[in-house]
């Protein structure tokens, strides 16, 4: 009896505790895909394999540009089609499908995008959600970066009807809704109090498309 009631107590501490804390990320694996694109889907399993396993920060950007091939990707945005070009500025790795950047800094191939992200990243960064609120814990370190959310679909089923992918029945995991700025870090430790809510990260990034410094879940 003893034992149970120690049981149920943990259980009651557990549940009413009104903190939540996001996962901390050991690196960020971004896949540039459409739905547009017949080579894009063996990358775009891969990425839900590595999303189903955590601690690694999976985000789809979906691009606009194969959506003239006939089936408009249900995801594409313009933004994310500049996203990839800011990178290929920075990177020098040239704008196809899939496209798979690791941290910000460096491309990989589909079958290491795993590893290639598992090192670690520089500088903490932490979610709690206290309440209705969301407080964005990050660590010290050197220079400026900005912080970014990014809000995305968990999961969804797409019947691709029309294009290079007529027919196939595609699931696509952690496909970007969009990504806005919530802050300024100037290499000290610092909180920011932010509007989150569903599926969503938090990448701490050098501009708009350099080194990611660090990441979590919320």
């Amino acid at each position: 009896m003893r034992y149970s009631f120690r049981l149920a107590m943990l259980a009651f501490i557990v549940l009413a505790s009104p903190v939540q804390a996001g996962g901390r990320a050991r690196g960020v694996v971004e896949l540039f895909t459409s739905q547009g694109c017949n080579s894009c889907p063996p990358a775009d399993r891969a990425l839900g394999v590595l999303a189903n396993r955590g601690g690694i920060i999976t985000l789809a950007w979906h691009v606009d540009y194969w959506d003239y091939l006939g089936w408009k990707d249900t995801f594409s945005s313009r933004a994310f089609t500049q996203r990839q070009r800011a990178y290929n500025a920075s990177l020098g790795a040239g704008v196809f499908t899939p496209q798979i950047i690791v941290n910000g800094s460096r491309v990989t191939s589909t079958g290491n995008m795993g590893g290639a992200a598992s090192g670690g990243l520089p500088v903490s960064v932490d979610v709690k959600r206290v309440g209705g609120k969301t407080i964005v814990t990050v660590g010290g370190g050197s220079g400026s970066a900005n912080l970014y959310l990014v809000s995305y679909t968990n999961s969804s089923t797409v019947a691709i009807k029309r294009g290079e992918n007529s027919g196939k029945l595609i699931t696509y995991r952690h496909a970007v809704r969009g990504i806005r700025n919530i802050g300024k870090w100037n290499g000290k430790a610092a909180s920011f109090e932010v509007a989150a809510g569903g599926s969503c990260a938090i990448l701490l990034q050098r501009g708009g498309a350099g080194t990611i410094l660090g990441a979590a879940m919320c």
